[in-house]
């Protein structure tokens, strides 16, 4: 199991992937206002690897769900069992529309959009965010950035096993998002220790909802 979980997370132990699981959960996801204030009912994971992330959100709502391409799910199935959850489920990428629209309070990611090989990706990913997300639901993607603007994939010839492949300027992704979304918030210097708030991540977050009509933000102010 150890080595399924170093595949994903360089960890050295099963406890140290749940611990550093604990913490990127705690402070990069289920913290401030709009986490607070969302519905706990469903979360969604994009790219959920080994499920170091799954098995904490799965604490904090009734299901969770996981999105990935590897051919290991036994494996994740097994890790995230171990650790008393019993209300995840877990589905191919190709499966994604076998979940309902507008079904997700939660949608999320970390230290998986760098490992996409093509721009089209992004967009596949954002539709269906769309779809998914219930009213009052939001988005939080973590993503690998670049400097200036636009976005650069690592041709197959010069990337390495776990080396990023995409990167995204902040202020591209910011405004690719606002085509269809509202941005909440978007950080283009992240700590990469959260818990010490030292270093410089390679990552930047946006986070976002579902673009609001004028009747839905006056019928929300009377509520």
């Amino acid at each position: 199991m150890t080595s399924f979980l170093n595949w994903f997370d360089r960890a050295s132990s099963v406890a140290e992937a749940v611990e550093r699981g604990r913490l990127d959960w705690s402070h990069r996801f289920a913290t401030g206002t709009y986490f607070d204030g969302i519905r706990k009912g469903t979360a969604l994971e994009i790219g959920f690897g080994a499920g170091r992330l799954l098995v904490h959100a799965a604490r904090d709502f009734e299901r969770v769900i996981g999105i990935d391409i590897h051919s290991n799910f036994a494996m994740s199935e097994r890790f995230i069992a171990s650790q008393g959850i019993r209300n995840a489920t877990l589905l191919h990428r190709d499966a994604l529309l076998t979940v309902p629209d507008h079904s997700v309070d939660f949608v999320y990611s970390f230290i998986v959009f760098q490992h996409f090989d093509n721009a089209a990706e992004v967009d596949f990913y954002l539709s269906h965010i769309l779809r998914l997300l219930a009213p009052g639901g939001i988005a939080q993607i973590y993503y690998g950035k670049k400097t200036g603007s636009g976005m650069a994939v690592t041709s197959p010839a010069q990337f390495q096993l776990r080396d990023c492949s995409l990167f995204i300027a902040p202020e591209t992704m910011r405004d690719l998002v606002k085509q269809r979304f509202d941005v909440l918030d978007y950080r283009d210097t992240l700590a990469r220790d959260p818990t010490s708030g030292s270093g410089e991540s390679v990552q930047a977050m946006v986070l976002f909802r579902p673009r609001q009509s004028a009747d839905a933000l006056l019928d929300r102010s009377s509520d």
